[in-house]
């Protein structure tokens, strides 16, 4: 897969035909079994353990690659956000199919902020979003300020080592750079998971 595959699109519009194509070959790529064969959600969720109740939150949710798997796990409220309307509709359709009615879907601008209430969500999820954002500190304080205290963050992101595909090397960010970034917004690491050879994953509580 190329960078751009694995890139958030910010600010497209759904009506143009060529842009739909682009998000359909997008959707396609970050849906497939190959990136599962080496990203797989359940396996992540496994580890990190969905909240029984409340509200989850997955930031950068494109066709929903881990939020319908997490929407067909939580007896809570599953909220999935993206910039893109398009892959928020495929998002959509897939938990249609998946019979998941406790998912919500929100668009988001192309900004840091989160359009929730302060002290809503019991978990947020950025999977391989952080380093795409235009101020990743400013994410992590909105992040911060819709948990719940004791709410966690759990943070995938693609490791600084060279492979094959993902973004570019320069806009990554190394694990102890987004650990900083926590720490400022007042999120405390609390481990380290598997997250395949590709990524480290991080989970920090408020």
């Amino acid at each position: 897969m190329s960078d751009e595959q694995h890139r958030r699109p910010h600010g497209h519009s759904s009506h143009d035909p060529n842009h739909v194509h682009n998000f359909d070959h997008m959707a396609s790529s970050l849906l497939s079994e190959e990136r599962r064969s080496w990203q797989d959600p359940e396996r992540i969720f496994d580890s990190v353990g969905i909240p029984d109740s409340g509200v989850m939150v997955d930031i950068g949710c494109g066709p929903g690659f881990f939020t319908v798997p997490a929407a067909a796990r939580c007896r809570g409220t599953v909220i999935g956000m993206d910039a893109s309307p398009h892959l928020l509709s495929i998002c959509r359709s897939r938990l249609d199919v998946a019979g998941c009615s406790n998912a919500e879907l929100v668009l988001m601008d192309a900004g840091n902020s989160i359009p929730l209430a302060g002290e809503s969500a019991e978990l947020v999820l950025i999977a391989n979003v952080l380093h795409d954002m235009t101020s990743p500190p400013a994410l992590l304080a909105e992040v911060a300020r819709i948990l719940k205290p004791g709410g966690r963050l759990v943070n995938i992101d693609w490791s600084r080592d060279d492979s094959e595909f993902g973004p570019p090397q320069e806009i990554r960010l190394s694990a102890d750079e987004s650990s900083s970034m926590m720490l400022s917004a007042g999120l405390r690491i609390e481990s380290t998971l598997d997250a395949g050879p590709y990524h480290y994953c991080q989970v920090a509580r408020k």
